[in-house]
């Protein structure tokens, strides 16, 4: 990250180290499908310095509308929650319209520029192996908690070869035992109690209950991003960190329609705009 001033300067002077063999700078959505995107990765660290980077390759691609939608073009569909800067990228210096978002998000789906769910496809085409998360996480509440995204990622990997025949036997430190035997058995035991640790096992068995489907109750929910949090408060984390579309949450909720109890917070904590 850079904390200087000039930091525009710095960033023209580097952006050749970035380009790829197109002399592109690939979007922030493709770059880092991992990343949510209002999270405040985008304002520090690698995130934040990709942005960087993009600003200036947008200043010097030019204000030419086809020159920027082939660009667009070259690379993966955004997120439709990136809808609005993707909508930048065609029209730059244009005022931002909210009243017309709607519109222009469903132009740039049936231009293929944005999709729903779409990010994983993204993130899976860089994926050579599958990489088990206590090589990144020593624990599953660390991986739940802070990484919550990428473990969702690397559940629907697991899912895909599970499905395929071709999921490898492995072994796992202690901390992870329980989360991998939620793997090779495809299911998991949910205690309420131990919100990331159920969290953490449901992604490796490759199914995320709600809780109204476990008998808990919405006055469980704590407002909490603790460690010891409780599942409701895990569950909402999760839907946080990995719903990008308001159309992939409708699918998921069709699967579990909440009872009337709990419709007013999943309209509050679970509704993607």
């Amino acid at each position: 990250m850079v904390h200087r001033v000039g930091a525009s300067e710095y960033y023209r002077e580097r952006l050749h180290e970035h380009l790829d063999a197109q002399g592109d700078l690939a979007p922030p959505w493709e770059a880092f499908p991992n990343y949510e995107r209002y999270t405040i990765g985008w304002r520090m660290g690698a995130g934040e310095d990709w942005l960087g980077f993009w600003w200036v390759f947008l200043e010097r691609l030019g204000a030419d509308r086809d020159g920027r939608l082939a660009y667009l073009r070259r690379h993966a569909p955004a997120p439709c929650c990136w809808s609005d800067n993707v909508w930048s990228v065609l029209h730059p210096g244009e005022a931002r319209d909210t009243e017309a978002l709607e519109s222009q998000r469903a132009w740039l789906r049936e231009q293929g520029l944005v999709a729903p769910d779409v990010a994983y496809a993204t993130w899976r085409k860089a994926q050579k192996t599958l990489t088990w998360p206590w090589s990144w996480n020593e624990t599953p509440a660390d991986a739940a908690r802070y990484a919550t995204r990428d473990l969702a990622f690397w559940s629907r990997h697991v899912a895909e070869l599970r499905t395929a025949g071709t999921l490898a036997v492995t072994e796992a430190p202690t901390a992870w035992a329980a989360v991998l035997e939620a793997v090779h058995r495809g299911a998991a035991t949910v205690d309420p109690a131990q919100g990331l640790l159920s969290l953490a096992c449901a992604l490796g068995a490759g199914e995320v209950p709600p809780p109204w489907q476990l008998g808990l109750r919405p006055e469980e929910f704590q407002d909490s991003f603790a460690h010891d949090m409780g599942y409701v408060d895990a569950f909402r984390l999760w839907g946080m960190s990995v719903f990008d579309d308001a159309e992939t949450v409708a699918r998921y909720l069709d699967r579990a329609p909440p009872p009337a109890p709990w419709k007013p917070w999943v309209e509050e904590h679970f509704v993607v705009a």
